[in-house]
């Protein structure tokens, strides 16, 4: 009877942490979500517009856990307004603000919500190598969560067009 009481718990634990990410663009529940690019589809999906899954290698176990429980884009630990977020079932690890302004301002990061760490902004090719090989801007690895994205150029492409654009969903 306990270790069923534990499970339950556990399972009505993980399904109350679902911090948003389920919503779509729109912020609906129903899963009828309407993208307006291959790119946001990718964001929140971890697809493409041909409904091909987008494969991840690497990030680190517990990382890897989440991402299968919460969905496969990368709303799932970023965030469906892209604000960043800290991460279940590691609460010390932090997902960076994906927002245009975090990724691509010319000022230098300061020690805000929006700060990606010790280095500069992001441009088109440095977020490439980002979501591909896991590489800021000055050269250094992200956190080992960070899954290491493999996708096609035109998606890569499609998806860093979507984190440009400074506009979040209602």
């Amino acid at each position: 009877m306990t270790r069923k009481l534990l499970i339950l718990s556990m399972l009505l634990f993980l399904t109350s942490c679902n911090g948003g990410f389920e919503h779509g663009p729109s912020g609906n529940r129903d899963g009828n979500w309407k993208f307006v690019s291959n790119g946001e589809r990718i964001y929140f999906t971890g697809s493409s517009v041909s409904g091909n899954p987008i494969s991840a290698s690497g990030g680190s176990g517990h990382m890897n856990m989440h991402m299968r429980v919460h969905g496969g884009g990368c709303a799932t630990c970023h965030g469906a307004e892209r604000e960043g977020r800290r991460l279940w079932p590691q609460f010390w690890v932090g997902a960076p603000a994906l927002t245009a302004e975090a990724l691509f301002a010319d000022d230098e990061h300061d020690d805000s919500a929006d700060s990606h760490g010790d280095h500069g902004s992001y441009d088109s090719n440095s977020l490439r190598r980002a979501i591909t090989q896991g590489i800021d801007p000055a050269g250094q690895q992200l956190n080992d969560a960070m899954p290491r994205w493999n996708m096609s150029p035109s998606d890569i492409n499609d998806l860093i067009a979507y984190l440009q654009q400074t506009h979040t969903h209602d």
